[in-house]
């Protein structure tokens, strides 16, 4: 009974040239995608103190952003998420932060930047990028904080050098001096002994 469903299942994927176990899922919306780096950059923020600084540095060298606009934003309260978004608009337009929350930029960034003329799904995938970099930051920072705390020693390279070792314990032991099997059963030896 196993063997036959086993061999419908199989049957059914050649034949459909479809996946079995396929998750139906699909690629998500790119507004989807927007809104969830956004809010995900606002998080980073509120959970790390230092993270505001850093995501000012990687905005700047990311979109060319100049620290004035960052800092017109943060005085109108924008998120670190609305932050990078306007960012990469204004790297795509030239507008600047104030004419793009007076369009109301800020309610839905993938209908802006579609009407400006943008790809939704470039958006998409740059904030998501954007937001892997921030984090591959945020991990680097908690790291090398880790490293500078604690006293760590370099252990040695034990690779090649340990296994040579490991071999001369071996071969110690092979060097017994008196035997270690002895056959008491009478008989003849195997290929002329005597």
């Amino acid at each position: 009974m196993i063997r036959r469903t086993f061999l419908g299942l199989l049957f059914a994927t050649l034949v459909s040239s479809a996946p079995v176990f396929s998750s139906g899922r699909s690629k998500p919306e790119p507004n989807v995608v927007i809104n969830n780096a956004v809010s995900k950059l606002d998080r980073e923020v509120s959970n790390d103190t230092e993270a505001s600084g850093v995501l000012a540095d990687l905005v700047e060298k990311e979109f060319g952003t100049h620290a004035d606009e960052l800092k017109w934003g943060l005085e109108q309260k924008l998120g670190w998420g609305d932050l990078t978004a306007l960012a990469l608009i204004q790297a795509s337009t030239g507008k600047s932060f104030a004419q793009m929350v007076g369009e109301d930029a800020k309610q839905n960034f993938w209908a802006y930047a579609d009407n400006a003329g943008m790809s939704g799904e470039k958006m998409a995938r740059s904030l998501d990028d954007f937001l892997k970099r921030a984090e591959r930051e945020r991990n680097t920072r908690i790291f090398d904080k880790l490293r500078a705390s604690r006293r760590v020693h370099p252990i040695p390279d034990l690779g090649n050098g340990f296994g040579l070792f490991q071999e001369a314990l071996d071969f110690r032991h092979i060097d017994v001096p008196q035997p270690t099997k002895i056959h008491d059963v009478p008989g003849e030896l195997a290929k002329g002994g005597q």
